[in-house]
C-alpha cells in the first residue's frame, strides 16, 4: 500500500497510507483542516545482473566511450 505525504497548515507535514484506488485526503485526520498532497521524490531502484547493456551489439560501447575496453559490457 503506497504512503502519501500531505501538508496541513496547523499540524505540518504528515504521511498517510492508503490504497491507490482511494481518493486523496481533503482534511487533516488530526485537526480537520484542509490539506494538500505533497509531491515527493521516490527511492528508485537498482537493477542487478547482466541486463541488456551486457550484451550490447552497438558500434559504440553502451557506456558512451569512444572505443571498447576489456571490461564488461564492452568485452566480446
Amino acid at each position: 500500500m503506497p504512503t502519501y505525504s500531505y501538508s496541513c497548515p496547523n499540524c505540518g507535514q504528515f504521511e498517510w497510507q492508503q490504497a491507490i484506488s482511494e481518493a486523496a485526503l481533503t482534511e487533516c485526520p488530526r485537526c480537520g483542516a484542509a490539506v494538500q498532497r505533497v509531491i515527493t521524490a521516490t527511492g528508485g531502484f537498482i537493477m542487478k545482473g547482466r541486463g541488456p547493456a551486457a550484451d550490447c551489439d552497438r558500434e559504440t560501447p553502451c557506456c558512451g566511450r569512444e572505443t571498447r575496453c576489456d571490461r564488461p559490457p564492452c568485452r566480446k
